[in-house]
């Protein structure tokens, strides 16, 4: 599959059958940052009719050239994928673009955020709050905007209890709480740390202590990461901990990337160690790029590349041959970012 220049593999994925890798290659093509990337994400927007495309709106705004602001606002109406309002994915897909321009300082979207808002849909609180909430002040609609998404609207403050049970909905409710900071806010985020689900309990710690490092708050988290009942939750408390700077919860991350039996939590963790940093923890990490399971390996280069640049470059030479296109491609951005 890799073409013979590394950012060409990646903008030759955004053709790819497989909707989730061309997803990625958008992500990817998105962290790079190169303006070069613009036309073939606009056309990979425009074209896929898969809800994974998302992501390519969101690299877009990353990479920040306004020149793709009119395909957007076509986007906003037509966004080509199957209407179904049942679920979220049309409304998502037009909401991604919607944001995207916003966040190029455009507002040829807020009406279709507006509308959401208006009806309480989780598509503007939920999916796409924490977008909302990060985009820069540039404009009248995005301060109004912004300015929908309480605490009042993700919580119910009464009850101490979130307004829906389902684990997606309520994992990204904790995120956007985190970006809120405000005490209701941190105190919505401790109620959910006893959520049923694990993905919800992890997300909520992370978000705690980015709102707030009081002595209480660090405790709760400290209460998770040495009690819960799951090893996904110790990790995200643990990493939450150590970037606030707590001793010893960077050991306890790199020991469960290196030994953990569940692949999936072992990929949580090396993702984990990868966000907490430092160069010691690359040997760690390098050995699990010889791990069987390919998402294991696309985690793990990721994590090397931010810990340790050149020993991912090297790795990258050999896994942009890698039997999984995941991982091919991961490889290619680091080859790509090197290039640069």
């Amino acid at each position: 599959m890799v073409a013979r220049k590394p950012f060409d593999a990646l903008v030759r994925a955004l053709r790819s059958p497989d909707a989730v890798a061309a997803a990625e290659a958008a992500r990817l093509l998105g962290e790079l940052g190169r303006r070069q990337a613009v036309r073939h994400l606009l056309r990979y927007v425009s074209t896929s009719r898969h809800y994974h495309k998302t992501l390519g709106f969101e690299a877009l705004a990353r990479i920040g050239d306004a020149s793709a602001c009119p395909a957007l606002r076509r986007l906003v109406a037509r966004p080509n994928v199957r209407d179904d309002w049942y679920w979220y994915g049309c409304r998502g897909v037009r909401a991604a673009a919607a944001v995207a321009l916003l966040a190029l300082g455009d507002d040829g979207g807020a009406a279709y955020l507006r509308e959401l808002a208006d009806k309480q849909d989780d598509v503007f609180y939920c999916w796409f709050g924490p977008a909302i909430l990060r985009l820069p002040p540039a404009t009248a609609a995005a301060r109004e905007l912004k300015a929908r998404i309480t605490v009042e609207a993700l919580h119910d403050p009464g009850a101490r209890r979130t307004r829906h049970t389902d684990p997606g909905v309520v994992t990204m409710k904790a995120e956007t709480l985190g970006l809120l900071a405000t005490p209701a806010a941190c105190q919505a985020l401790l109620d959910l740390m006893r959520f049923h689900s694990r993905y919800v309990r992890g997300q909520a710690v992370l978000s705690l202590l980015q709102a707030s490092r009081a002595p209480e708050h660090l405790k709760a988290a400290e209460a998770l990461a040495d009690g819960d009942p799951t090893d996904f939750v110790r990790i995200k408390a643990a990493l939450a901990l150590a970037r606030s700077g707590r001793p010893g919860r960077a050991a306890f991350i790199a020991q469960a990337a290196a030994s953990l039996e569940d692949l999936f939590d072992r990929a949580v963790a090396i993702e984990a160690l990868g966000l907490v940093g430092g160069k010691e923890h690359g040997p760690v990490v390098a050995r699990q790029l010889r791990e069987a399971d390919p998402y294991v390996r696309q985690c793990a280069l990721e994590a090397l590349e931010r810990i340790d640049p050149g020993a991912a470059g090297r790795a990258a030479q050999r896994l942009v041959k890698d039997k999984a296109l995941r991982v091919q491609l991961q490889a290619a951005k680091v080859l790509a970012a090197r290039e640069a």
